[in-house]
């Protein structure tokens, strides 16, 4: 470790030393010298583009307009190259200071042809702020140039200036100023080329940088979640902190797209983010591979990183960036150095006792700490390019990404193994476990049906003895009633055989009312089954109509059949599904009770009608009216007719057990129809019963219909 550290201390000493001996030679006094920059050959339109690198004329100290510049331009002036740090320039055989102010002028003479598209300069970095003039007309700098801190706005990042350019001689002039950070001037390359080119590269860029902060938002995301999913997993935790650490920094550098999506954000806190971002990396980097390979981490490692780190957190976190800044080379020495070396000496000692995946992860790691290794001496001014550490990272991932399919693609081979062993156990067993199956659902089964039944037995018994309670309590002490005043005596002797007729007639109502009661039982509790069939509706009901007529007759009734007004399709039928004999008893129902309210000699109506699906006339809904002209319903009794035992008032059916409607229903329900009825007081009443229908070929068995008879005539139900 003592020997890694005096080597590169060694090489930052070299290089620091060939830096300063390269910019000796860049700063040449001057009083005569213009700077120009002959790019007559140039052609932008072929995408080529120039590096603006000199020569520039350097006025130090001065804040100078193009118009100042024209009528007099100062005579202390340098004659520089770019991109470098003000140190690296020499006045009066000193190294200029990297605090101040300058101005930068360069003229560059174009092919005298006219241009037709505008052109474009790229600046990056340009410490730390500056304003710009193309050939006299000023563009948008970045930040505010002052003379001090107090009158300056530190503000770097990537920017395109777009401008028409002369044809001839061109002049830059450029406004710098730095009061914040430990480097001032332009230190890296502007670049000159046709607009709409430097706008693709530009775009191409951001595009870039765009992909590698959303892969590692992406990856941050996948391993937060697969941390939440498995919490004894703490490397999941502190790889998805790596990759926000680096997400953060990721957006700060490059493009910048930090400050443009957040353009509240001053630079002195953008770069405090920098240096943050990369502490936390390299924390949880630490945390990461000491969870990873824990058996050849040192124990006591972490917390003094994480004291040394946090420490100099706390030193960014108080203090400008001219300050904490200059502790660069220490800070990368003393602090980020052996933290990355103690990465290395983890993965080479899990890789020396073939730990899974150490080996990829040292490659990874390699590159990773490579990359980092660039991006200090670009960052320190060694090297003249940067940007590496989010690909160093991305290649790291991808290789955490291989360790990760190999470790799933091992867990599935030994589930597989696993599967196949257990498969093995259970298929000897497979035979005791069928049959033990077998007899638990068999069992379970006839539990749950007999569970059922007794259910269905206990809710048909309760209702069954509700309905007997409430319906046949007045005929019974009717008949108690009229008994008792026979025995008695109280009724002479010359009556008893009336009122022997009405205990008679009360007999008979009771012994309709226990029918009723017991039918309507039945239905609710699904004990009847229902034999249904396709039945041609029209020739039913003129059957049902022709046999029903003489017995309504012989109560001065005239009971019609009424042919439909709609025409059924050639050579097909209504058909509907129903159970004939239950229907009967609907249909006898509301023939009885039609005659019943129909004072004198009336008539009954029996129709029927059809009412089609839309886009489908072949498919709808049969409707089956019985009207009468009888006395009619009060519309507000309307809604009660089919409920149990609800009698119409001042109806004089007190004979009526007030269940015929709702068996009706029951049945007509079972039939998936519906029953409703229409009525006005005075005029009469429409039953009207609505089922589902088709109209089908008529067949052998419709003719068989047509000509057969019904079962037998169903009693009518009261």
């Amino acid at each position: 470790m003592r020997l890694i550290i005096n080597l590169l201390l060694s090489l930052l000493f070299c290089c620091s030393t060939s830096a300063a001996a390269w910019a000796a030679e860049t700063g040449v006094s001057t009083t005569t010298f213009t700077a120009k920059k002959d790019l007559r050959q140039w052609q932008p339109r072929k995408g080529e583009l120039v590096d603006l690198d000199g020569p520039w004329t350097l006025y130090w100290q001065q804040l100078l307009t193009p118009d100042r510049l024209a009528a007099n331009p100062p005579t202390n002036a340098l004659k520089v190259s770019i991109p470098a740090q003000w140190k690296s320039y020499t006045m009066n055989g000193q190294a200029l200071p990297n605090e101040g102010y300058a101005t930068y002028r360069m003229t560059f003479t174009l092919s005298d042809e006219p241009l037709e598209q505008p052109l474009a300069l790229y600046l990056n970095n340009v410490a730390s702020a500056y304003r710009l003039w193309v050939n006299g007309q000023e563009l948008n700098g970045n930040g505010i140039v002052g003379m001090d801190a107090a009158h300056m706005v530190a503000r770097s990042y990537p920017k395109i200036q777009f401008f028409v350019p002369h044809s001839g001689d061109n002049e830059i002039v450029i406004q710098v100023s730095n009061f914040a950070q430990r480097t001032g001037g332009i230190w890296e390359n502007i670049h000159l080329g046709d607009a709409e080119i430097i706008a693709s590269k530009h775009r191409g860029q951001v595009m870039l940088w765009t992909l590698i902060t959303g892969c590692l938002l992406l990856m941050t995301v996948f391993s937060i979640f697969l941390y939440l999913a498995r919490k004894q997993d703490r490397a999941a935790l502190w790889f998805g902190l790596i990759c926000l650490a680096i997400c953060v920094r990721s957006s700060l550098l490059g493009e910048s797209s930090a400050y443009v999506l957040f353009p509240w954000l001053s630079w002195e806190w953008g770069v405090k983010l920098e240096y943050l971002s990369e502490i936390a990396t390299i924390l949880n980097l630490a945390a990461f591979v000491n969870k990873q390979y824990p058996q050849e981490a040192v124990r006591r490692s972490l917390p003094l990183f994480a004291i040394a780190l946090s420490g100099f957190a706390a030193f960014v976190l108080v203090t400008p960036a001219k300050v904490y800044t200059q502790y660069m080379v220490p800070y990368v020495i003393i602090l980020l150095l052996p933290v990355f070396l103690y990465v290395m000496y983890v993965y080479l000692r899990a890789a020396l006792r073939r730990r899974t995946g150490s080996r990829t992860n040292m490659i990874g790691f390699i590159v990773f700490f490579a990359a980092v290794i660039e991006e200090i001496l670009y960052y320190v001014g060694y090297l003249q390019f940067g940007g590496l550490v989010s690909f160093g990272l991305l290649f790291f991932l991808l290789t955490q990404l291989l360790n990760l399919s190999l470790l799933f693609t091992r867990a599935v081979t030994q589930s597989e193994l696993l599967s196949n062993k257990l498969d093995q156990v259970i298929a000897s067993q497979e035979a005791t476990i069928k049959q033990r199956t077998s007899s638990l659902l068999a069992l379970n089964l006839q539990l749950e049906q007999g569970n059922q039944e007794l259910s269905r037995i206990e809710l048909a018994r309760s209702t069954l003895l509700a309905e007997v309670y409430h319906d046949l309590s007045t005929p019974i002490t009717a008949i108690k009633g009229l008994a008792k005043g026979i025995k008695a005596g109280v009724i002479p002797q010359e009556e008893a055989p009336t009122y022997a007729g009405r205990i008679y007639e009360r007999s008979l109502m009771l012994e309709r009312l226990i029918d009723n009661v017991i039918e309507l039982s039945n239905l609710r509790t699904g004990e009847v089954q229902l034999q249904l069939a396709e039945i041609p509706l029209l020739p039913f009901l003129r059957q049902l109509t022709h046999r029903y007529a003489p017995e309504t007759a012989a109560q001065h009734i005239t009971l019609t059949w009424e042919e439909p007004s709609f025409t059924a399709p050639q050579n097909k039928d209504l058909i509907v599904r129903m159970d004939r004999f239950r229907f009967e008893r609907v249909f006898a129902n509301l023939i009885s009770n039609a005659v019943k309210y129909t004072a004198g000699e009336g008539t009954v109506r029996v129709w029927t009608d059809f009412r089609p699906r839309l886009h489908d006339p072949e498919h709808g809904l049969a409707i089956i009216h019985v009207s009468d002209y009888g006395i009619g319903i009060p519309e507000a009794e309307l809604p009660h007719i089919f409920k149990h035992r609800y009698r119409v008032t001042g109806s004089n059916n007190a004979a009526g057990s007030g269940l015929g409607l709702a068996i009706c229903q029951e049945i007509v329900a079972r039939h998936g129809g519906e029953i409703r009825a229409n009525s006005t007081l005075g005029v009469g009443t429409d039953f009207h019963i609505t089922l589902p229908a088709t109209f089908e070929p008529i067949t052998d068995d419709s003719n068989k219909h047509k000509e057969g008879d019904a079962h037998g005539h169903a009693h009518s139900a009261h």
